[in-house]
């Protein structure tokens, strides 16, 4: 049986873990976010606990399986003047590799979809890597259409 449901401050270390698969499956995809320093547990801990104090803008998912913990997705609520009124932002989307090919990504990207519109969003939106293309079928599967953007980033 699938299960979507937010994030607790007890949930930090299963969100921590399955946070740093997913950015070691990433870095792996030529060093896509130029970050191969080692991300201390303090600074996760950090980030999740900022990340729950902002619970008007940012939301994280969990998502489970046959009793089990199998993913997250890290959110954040924007206003958009291009949909005159809120927007979901889908920063994350993470499925243990164990659990792919099941429908558990699909069942996610929907309980994604009805949080959004619970919450009065009006469109989600997101990026994909181009160096990953088994992501950008699963989108394309789910009925998301790419739109040609490019994604600008600047580190401090």
């Amino acid at each position: 049986m699938f299960k979507c449901r937010t994030c607790k401050k007890e949930d930090r270390f299963v969100w921590i873990k399955l946070n740093r698969a997913f950015m070691d499956e990433e870095i792996q995809d030529e060093d896509l976010w130029n970050n191969t320093q080692e991300v201390s547990e303090e600074r996760f801990e950090k980030t999740f606990g900022e990340a729950m104090s902002l619970p008007e803008m940012i939301d994280l998912l969990l998502f489970e399986a046959e009793g089990e913990v199998i993913g997250f997705a890290n959110l954040l609520t924007i206003f958009s003047v291009w949909t005159h009124g809120k927007s979901m932002v889908l920063d994350d989307l993470y499925i243990k590799p164990e659990a792919r090919g099941k429908g558990y990504g699909k069942a996610a990207l929907w309980q994604i979809e009805e949080f959004a519109k619970a919450k009065g969003c009006q469109r989600i939106q997101f990026q994909s890597e181009a160096t990953n293309p088994n992501a950008r079928e699963f989108y394309k599967a789910a009925g998301y259409m790419p739109s040609d953007m490019y994604f600008y980033v600047k580190y401090f």
